[in-house]
């Protein structure tokens, strides 16, 4: 995965992405520095908008936008996403993440996909909300806060229709929980 930094600006009523450089996100890069307030002496969770991992890194929000891009060195395929928010729940030494993301291109075929990840307007875009779950090998405690392991089973993509399915099925009952410890 490679972690982008774009510019955005206005245009005909959607917006225009310029590529600008890579951004860090683990290993003391952004995802750290701005959820640090909410690290204490122990077990938390917390959440962090794009808009505040921006400012951190001192750049204006309302002129640029983090994107993901999934799959940067498949030939002919665009696979690029807006990260809006990360949620992580940090435990001593690691911390699972949730990146809620907005789906600019998913498996957009192209024989022209480094133009399309330098510069592209959003008009086509469906951003339909994508969750992701990752983890940084750090807490609150210690670490270095560097990605864990990404690979097919560490780094699940989940659409819509996926996350409605699976957070149902974990709502906890609470008649039953009072039951069974009663």
């Amino acid at each position: 995965m490679a972690f982008l930094l774009y510019e955005t600006s206005k245009r005909n009523g959607h917006l225009e992405y310029r590529q600008i450089e890579d951004v860090r996100l683990a290993g003391g890069g952004l995802i750290q520095s701005t959820c640090k307030k909410y690290l204490g002496d122990d077990d938390a969770g917390w959440t962090i908008s794009a808009d505040d991992m921006l400012k951190a890194g001192h750049y204006q929000p309302a002129n640029h936008a983090l994107v993901i891009d999934i799959a940067p060195n498949r030939p002919n395929r665009v696979n690029l996403f807006e990260i809006k928010a990360i949620s992580g729940y940090s435990f001593c030494n690691w911390t699972p993440l949730m990146l809620t993301l907005e789906e600019l291109f998913a498996n957009l075929p192209s024989k022209h996909e480094e133009k399309i990840k330098r510069r592209f307007s959003d008009a086509k875009c469906n951003r339909c909300v994508v969750r992701e779950f990752l983890y940084l090998s750090g807490g609150y405690a210690e670490g270095n806060w560097n990605w864990g392991g990404n690979s097919r089973t560490t780094a699940a993509l989940l659409w819509p229709e996926a996350w409605d399915y699976f957070s149902k099925q974990f709502k906890p009952d609470h008649a039953q929980a009072a039951k069974a410890a009663g």
